[in-house]
């Protein structure tokens, strides 16, 4: 079956951040959809068909300076005898032989249905570099050919002298000559002005470079041609409507549609580099580049704007202010839970406190708001952001909450439906929050407290919705480097015990005088905590069930339970000192994301090796510590594992790592497989209602 190049379009990366590929790398997809971009192919065309001479003129015009007015000249009367005027590649094919990249027959035709051949092809894309093909050295075609591969232009193209070329290859061609040097010495592609560096092109400047906008959508606003694909805020959607104050882009020639529906509200407290002329606005904390002359004016001091002023942002790619709102047609509302809360000392006109919260929005949005200095915003809290003409308020909110399941596409709830611009955000009772995609919560069935709140559209449809840890996604995850790194403050000191006579227990903080140490011995031979070999290897041979782990990962647990009860004996009221030492922190010695990490907390958590789960407050600070839970891994999918006859889904960033002689290597998934490593899984069973995880693979070698 063809491939269609609108299969290759939908693969085009959202907004305007397309990566920055090598063109010698000869990517068909790059090439492809910079030739749609260019107008030199349609959407509907098979990638895979023949390159025809109609066609090759077409790409010729689309990279090349001409491209825009080729495309204006319109029906100019015959070109060749078989050629109209109205021929759809007329234009392209006027300006190709008025510039000497190709030519007529002597006959009066063109040709325009016969296929290309490499070398045909070749000699036009030279032409086109403004090389003179009559002083290479040698003859036709071998001349052109040796030229053609020295410059780079036959780079991912698999066709010998002779062969037709299909129209993918067509375009590849075209796109390699963008990184090639021009009969000047100059790189082509800079020419045209795209940025090229290094032998790669940013495809980010040809799409630019071909995209209308922005626009501001007014009600009822209709585009000029019925879109092939659609995002929405960088995401895949189906639905091309426009709502009133929409910021959109489009691509007629790739039928691509950009919209963007995010605001920013609020008073604004700064403006730079001057308030007659800003070039950014700060609102709610966050600062913003102005993006267009229309909304620098209505921000200007010189036209009553700025500084103290309620407004509402429309924000395009990027994050760039379109328009800027004010009056009544600023009122907003966000919603979000509060990370956290700050007084300060002001004194603007005599000395004051001020109050700020920082609100983590459904919109992805973390705001910052002045409110009450009386009033309490403790972190994790609920609550709703007004804007308006009186400026921002602050208010908790009572809790919605909705249950059911998520269809398996992640596009309604119980049979209502989500709407294409769905905010979704889930949280954690310290104020953490991160943005969910709905197809992450796919076949997910919530219960009423997994949802804290909840809104919908004019539709009925679900635009808002607040989540209560629902994924797990909010933990850090990552590997313990080695239990005993966390236990040798507790290991010496109960060391020390082994040998004192009866009686005598020394211990951090102080001597204490205890009854029964006789037993000192036997007891710290079940306590002391096996290396994280051990437990490794413990797992791999099965002398460590997955129903002893619980209990495992307690026996650090029972070094506190130890010096307890040495302490319930002592008669020289030595508690206090023990106490002491057990509220102490420690520093646990991990692999987060592939990098060393030490996190030093206040407290002791009984995390004993292998993969762990860390809860964070949004400044950082650690919260708690849970130990995964350990599977052996025999079967690798794309987005799971098989476990004997159970599966676990794995988690899109899970972090892979080598465990090699006490030591753990960063690694990727393509790197190891069950046939030479044994694979430990380790998922999170925190309770989370779509987690469950596997977080971290551990592979060790067979050997």
């Amino acid at each position: 079956m063809k491939k269609r190049i609108l299969s290759l379009l939908l693969a085009l990366c959202t907004a305007c951040t397309l990566l920055v590929m090598p063109a010698s790398a000869g990517s068909a997809n790059s090439a492809v959809q910079a030739a749609v971009m260019l107008g030199g192919l349609t959407s509907e065309q098979p990638a895979d068909a023949a390159l025809t001479r109609g066609q090759l003129a077409k790409l010729l015009a689309a990279f090349s300076p001409y491209r825009e007015s080729a495309a204006a000249q319109g029906s100019a009367g015959t070109l060749f005898s078989d050629v109209s005027g109205t021929d759809e590649a007329a234009p392209a094919i006027r300006v190709a032989v008025s510039q000497g990249w190709m030519s007529g027959y002597t006959d009066g035709s063109f040709r325009p249905a016969n296929p290309v051949t490499l070398e045909e092809a070749c000699a036009a894309a030279l032409k086109l570099l403004g090389y003179d093909v009559t002083t290479l050295s040698g003859t036709f075609p071998t001349a052109q050919l040796n030229k053609a591969r020295e410059l780079g232009l036959r780079d991912g193209l698999t066709a010998a002298q002779g062969q037709g070329l299909t129209i993918a290859e067509g375009a590849q061609l075209l796109y390699n000559a963008l990184t090639a040097p021009t009969a000047g010495g100059e790189v082509y592609g800079q020419t045209l002005g795209f940025t090229v560096t290094d032998g790669q092109v940013d495809a980010s400047s040809i799409l630019l470079g071909n995209v209308e906008g922005p626009f501001v959508a007014a009600a009822g606003q209709q585009l000029p041609f019925a879109p092939a694909a659609v995002y929405r805020n960088g995401e895949a959607a189906a639905d091309a409507a426009l709502n009133e104050y929409d910021v959109y882009y489009y691509s007629a020639n790739a039928r691509t549609l950009w919209i963007y529906t995010r605001k920013a509200a609020g008073r604004i407290t700064a403006v730079a580099p001057s308030a007659a002329a800003p070039t950014s606005v700060t609102v709610a904390g966050t600062e913003y580049t102005i993006g267009s002359s229309s909304a620098a004016a209505v921000l200007s001091s010189l036209n009553g704007g700025g500084v103290g002023q309620v407004v509402t942002l429309l924000l395009g790619m990027n994050n760039e202010v379109v328009r800027v709102l004010t009056g009544a047609q600023a009122d907003q509302v966000f919603y979000g839970v509060v990370q956290n809360s700050a007084r300060s000392l002001i004194e603007d006109d005599g000395a004051d406190v001020l109050q700020s919260v920082t609100v983590a929005c459904t919109d992805g949005v973390t705001r910052t708001v002045n409110v009450d200095k009386s009033l309490n915003f403790p972190a994790g809290l609920l609550v709703e952001i007004t804007v308006n003409g009186a400026g921002e308020q602050v208010a908790r909110v009572d809790a919605r909450s909705v249950s059911g399941t998520f269809n398996e596409n992640g596009t309604a709830l119980s049979g209502t439906a989500l709407a294409d611009d769905v905010e979704i955000l889930d949280t954690t009772g310290e104020g953490l929050a991160g943005a969910v995609r709905p197809s992450r919560l796919s076949g997910v069935t919530l219960q009423s407290g997994d949802v804290r709140y909840y809104t919908t559209n004019a539709a009925g449809e679900i635009d808002r919705l607040i989540l209560d840890n629902v994924t797990g996604d909010l933990w850090t995850y990552g590997v313990l480097d080695d239990v005993r790194n966390l236990t040798g403050a507790a290991a010496d000191a109960i060391d020390e015990q082994i040998g004192r006579p009866s009686g005598e227990v020394s211990l951090p903080g102080g001597t204490a005088t205890a009854a029964g140490t006789g037993n000192i011995a036997a007891d710290v031979a079940d306590i002391i905590l096996p290396s994280t070999s051990d437990i490794l290897y413990g797992i791999i041979d099965g002398s460590i069930a997955g129903t002893l782990w619980d209990s495992l990962t307690s026996s650090t647990g029972s070094v506190a339970s130890y010096v307890l009860r040495l302490a319930a004996d002592n008669t020289t009221g030595a508690m206090s000192n023990i106490l002491g030492w057990l509220g102490k922190g420690a520093s646990y010695v991990c692999y987060i994301d592939g990098e060393s990490a030490t996190l030093n907390t206040s407290v002791k958590y009984p995390v004993l090796a292998g993969g762990v789960a860390v809860s964070r407050s949004p400044s950082g600070t650690v919260k708690n510590m849970i130990q995964l839970m350990p599977v052996m891994v025999d079967k690798l999918g794309a987005a799971s594992v098989m476990s004997g006859s159970s599966r676990y889904e794995t988690a899109d960033d899970m972090q892979v790592y080598l465990w090699y002689r006490g030591q753990y290597y960063p690694t990727s998934l393509t790197q190891v497989n069950p046939e030479e490593y044994h694979l430990i899984g380790w998922y999170d069973n925190l309770g989370c209602t779509a987690g469950g995880k596997v977080r971290v693979l551990v592979a060790v070698k067979k050997d």
